[in-house]
C-alpha cells in the first residue's frame, strides 16, 4: 500500500443522495445577488484556484446520483507542447492524497496525452490506487496542465480507466473498481496533500504491490508486475511542481450554516505565506508523521487523525451515536432517543506537541439527505464503516474546512520554524 495514495475517505460515499431518505431535509436556499450595473469582478490572482461544493459532474446526474460535501475544481489538460486543450470540470480537490488523476471517460479526446514508459524495461507505466472504498487502475501519462492561473509543462498524471491499460492485476484489486465517473464520484481528483510525490522514496527503493506496475509485451492483468519508479517518473503533487508558491496550499471555503446549503464556494491558493492571499495570520501549525497523520484525542481515546478535504464527512468511532438504518456508514442521532444534532469536541495533537481543541456538530444524516443541499457541515459517520482497516482513525473531512482557512505545508518546506509535513489552522 502506498502511504501517500491512500485516502480514508470514499468518494463513493458522496453519492448517498440516492441511498438515504426521509426527514425534512436541509434544503437551505439562497438567491443570486442583483449585480446589475456593477463593475466586472477583478481577475483572480495566478495562484488562485476556484473551488465549489455542488451536485457533481453530469455523469452522476445521468444515473440518478449526486455528490454531497465534495470540493470540486476545473483543470485544463493540453497535448504536450500544443495549444490543443480541454477543460475537465468537477475534479475533486483532496488534501489527503497526492497527484492529478483523471477518469478517462471524462475526456473528450481533444488533448492527446503521451504515455510514460518505464526507463528500465521500456514498457508503459501503469498505476493502481487503493482507496478506502475501492481501487482504480490506469496508465501514467504526460500532459501540459493548467490549474488556476499556473501552467505546468509535461506533468505526469494518472489516467484512470484508460482502455490501453487493460485489466488490473490481482494484487491491485481491493474492493470494487472505481474506474468510471459514476463509481469514482468525480471526473478526477487533484491530490494536493503534504507530500511531493504519490509514493516517494519507498517506490524508488523497492516495488510495492498496489502501486506502480509494468506489463511486459503490452499485456495486462496477471502478467503485470509491481515495479520500482524513480521520483521523476512518479505522479507528483501539481502544486509542489510549480516554479513558485510551491511550499503548500491554503484552502478557504465559505462557512455553511446548519443544517446545510445548496452549494458552497471557496478558493485554493498556491503557497503558504508566500503571497498576500495566503498569509498565515494567527494560524498554529501541527506537524505530521511520514504517513501524514497526527493524534486525535476523542472520548478518552488517542486515535490516528488527519485533515482530509476528500472526505465528505467527519469519520470517527462513537458507539453512543446511532447509525442510520438505511446507510450505516453515517450517523443519525434520532428524535425520541435524544437530540437530532449533537455537539462534540476533540483535541488535535501534532507530532511537535502543538495542540488544538476543535468543536463540531453531528447532524442526522437522513434529515440532511431529505433536501437538495450539497454542503452539509454536520455530516458524520463511523470510521469502522469504512474498509482498508481504518477503524479507530479520526478523519476530519470537508466539514472541517467550512468557514476555516486551512494551510497544508509540504514535506521539507520550512515556515516560521515549522518544517513540513504540517497543517495549520
Amino acid at each position: 500500500m502506498i502511504k501517500n495514495l491512500v485516502r480514508i475517505s470514499c468518494l463513493l460515499c458522496a453519492l448517498v443522495l440516492t441511498a438515504c431518505g426521509g426527514g425534512s431535509g436541509a434544503g437551505a436556499t439562497s438567491s443570486p445577488a442583483d449585480t446589475g450595473g456593477a463593475a466586472p469582478a477583478a481577475a483572480a490572482p495566478a495562484n488562485a484556484l476556484a473551488v465549489v461544493v455542488d451536485r457533481g459532474p453530469a455523469a452522476l446526474a445521468s444515473v440518478g446520483q449526486a455528490a454531497v460535501n465534495t470540493l470540486f475544481a476545473s483543470v485544463t489538460l493540453c497535448s504536450p507542447g500544443s495549444t490543443t486543450c480541454e477543460t475537465i470540470d468537477h475534479v475533486a480537490v483532496d488534501t489527503a492524497s497526492v497527484g492529478l488523476r483523471i477518469v478517462a471517460s471524462a475526456l473528450s479526446g481533444a488533448a492527446k496525452m503521451k504515455t510514460l514508459a518505464d526507463p528500465a524495461s521500456g514498457s508503459p507505466l501503469r498505476e493502481c490506487v487503493q482507496f478506502a472504498d475501492g481501487y482504480t487502475w490506469g496508465s501514467v501519462v504526460v500532459a501540459d496542465v493548467q490549474i488556476g492561473g499556473r501552467k505546468l509543462a509535461s506533468l505526469p498524471l494518472n489516467l484512470i480507466g484508460d482502455a490501453a491499460a487493460g485489466s488490473a492485476p490481482p494484487d491491485c484489486v481491493s474492493g470494487p473498481a472505481e474506474n468510471a465517473v459514476a463509481t469514482f464520484g468525480a471526473n478526477g481528483v487533484l491530490g494536493i496533500g503534504n507530500f511531493l510525490q504519490d509514493c516517494g522514496a519507498d517506490c524508488v527503493s523497492h516495488a510495492i504491490a498496489g502501486g506502480y506496475y509494468v506489463c511486459p509485451g503490452g499485456g495486462n492483468g496477471a502478467v503485470c508486475a509491481a515495479t520500482t519508479v524513480a521520483l521523476d517518473h512518479q505522479v507528483p503533487n501539481p502544486v509542489g511542481a510549480l516554479g513558485s508558491d510551491n511550499n503548500g496550499v491554503t484552502v478557504q471555503v465559505a462557512a455553511v450554516p446548519h443544517p446545510g446549503a445548496l452549494t458552497a464556494t471557496g478558493t485554493v491558493y498556491f503557497g503558504v505565506g508566500t503571497q498576500p492571499d495566503n498569509t498565515i495570520g494567527a494560524a498554529r501549525f501541527i506537524t505530521l508523521d511520514g504517513a501524514g497523520t497526527f493524534v486525535t484525542n476523542y472520548n478518552g481515546a488517542a486515535e490516528i487523525g488527519f485533515i482530509d478535504s476528500g472526505s465528505n464527512g467527519y469519520f470517527f468511532t462513537d458507539a453512543s451515536l446511532a447509525r442510520c438504518a438505511d446507510a450505516a456508514f453515517f450517523y443519525c442521532p434520532v428524535a425520541g432517543m435524544g437530540p437530532t444534532s449533537v455537539a462534540e469536541t476533540a483535541a488535535i495533537s501534532g507530532r511537535n506537541g502543538v495542540n488544538a481543541t476543535v468543536g463540531f456538530t453531528v447532524d442526522n444524516a437522513d434529515q440532511l439527505f431529505g433536501g437538495n443541499a450539497t454542503a452539509l457541515p454536520g455530516l458524520a459517520g463511523p470510521s469502522s464503516g469504512l474498509s482498508a482497516g481504518v477503524s479507530g482513525a479520526f478523519d476530519w473531512g470537508l466539514p472541517f474546512f467550512y468557514g476555516r482557512t486551512v494551510h497544508v505545508l509540504f514535506e521539507g518546506a520550512t515556515l516560521n520554524g515549522t518544517t513540513g509535513p504540517a497543517v495549520g489552522f
